[in-house]
């Protein structure tokens, strides 16, 4: 056995060389990438005054991740260069995921920080687009163009003229403005909001439709983020909130579909002594996630009550589902056209 050692670790040897050319001769496993990879929109209106979020545009087709997008060619629509959109801006980003358990405004305000960014932007690894929140003393509203370039090792794709459509601000919703043009909408087109309304009804009980109730945006200072609620009667007089008698206030809540759960409607609510005013603490944007949700986050609010007609309890009426993008204190006030009954017959 001892003089066949030194043939057997030869062996060994020559097995472990042609194992290492061989592994040298294999070529290096080259990165996928898709031809048929695409963005499933190439326009992308944009508001002034809020933070605009387009997610899950992008479809990879199976290329190797990671990709790698980067924008280029940033113009106006007369090919001059853009250089003020990719001018750094501060911008508000999330440092931990929002939970919707949080209790204060300033627990949500501390999972997020001030972090500086282009105004136009785009997510280095997912290709998602953001317009950051600017105004129109930086950023005109009208139409740019950019490019968008993704490559990853095994090639790489330019996503040429795509459009940047930037708009006038919409400082809450619903708004009654056309952003385009800054003309109040028809009447019967969004210029006018109605509520939401169910069972209430005049002095003679009969049903109000929605369009007997108008509502009204106004933002009345800027040194905090509050949002107050006002009804009142056809003769401008108040309708205190004590008449909605089936409105739990301190357990209000309204459904955001970005994280599936039911949120504190606001913080910190008071009601004036007459129970006309009700005002609560808010966070801006307001729901907080309005803005990267695609804008599709809104909050609701409904004022419920209920009232015996001829031996029967009846319950009744109104919501309003909106949003406020523009920091500050705002109201919004219910302007009944009729008045509603809330006595018993």
């Amino acid at each position: 056995m001892q003089r066949y050692k030194p043939y057997l670790i030869m062996l060994l040897l020559l097995a472990t060389a042609m194992a290492g050319c061989y592994k040298n001769m294999v070529p290096d496993e080259k990165d996928f990438f898709s031809t048929n990879m695409n963005y499933n929109r190439t326009n992308f209106p944009v508001n002034l005054g809020r933070t605009n979020v387009y997610s899950y545009i992008f479809n990879a087709d199976y290329s190797t991740q990671p990709l790698t997008f980067t924008l280029e060619n940033v113009r106006h629509a007369d090919s001059s260069a853009a250089p003020e959109l990719l001018e750094k801006v501060a911008t508000r980003q999330w440092k931990t995921f929002y939970s919707g358990l949080e209790k204060t405004i300033a627990e949500i305000e501390d999972k997020r920080s001030t972090v500086q960014a282009p105004v136009l932007d785009i997510r280095p690894n997912s290709g998602e687009i953001f317009f950051w929140n600017t105004d129109s003393a930086r950023i005109k509203p009208g139409i740019y163009y950019f490019d968008v370039r993704v490559k990853n090792n095994g090639g790489e794709k330019v996503f040429k003229n795509m459009v940047l459509d930037v708009r006038r601000p919409r400082p809450y919703e619903p708004y009654e403005f056309d952003d385009i043009t800054g003309i109040r909408k028809a009447w019967d087109q969004g210029g006018i909001t109605h509520p939401d309304i169910s069972g209430v009804v005049d002095q003679f009980n009969l049903n109000l439709p929605r369009d007997s109730v108008n509502v009204y945006f106004r933002k009345t200072d800027i040194k905090g983020n509050t949002l107050t609620f006002k009804i009142f009667d056809k003769d401008s007089v108040a309708i205190p909130f004590s008449n909605f008698n089936l409105t739990q206030w301190d357990s209000l809540r309204y459904r955001t579909g970005s994280i599936g759960l039911d949120v504190p409607f606001g913080f910190n609510r008071r009601m004036s002594a007459d129970s006309t005013i009700l005002t609560y603490d808010v966070t801006s944007p307001f729901p907080i996630l309005a803005d990267v949700s695609g804008n599709s986050d809104k909050a609701y609010i409904a004022f419920q009550y209920n009232r015996i007609s001829f031996g029967h309890r009846y319950n009744a009426g109104i919501g309003l589902s909106l949003a406020i993008y523009e920091p500050g204190d705002w109201e919004v006030v219910f302007k009944f056209k009729v008045n509603p009954k809330f006595q018993d017959d």
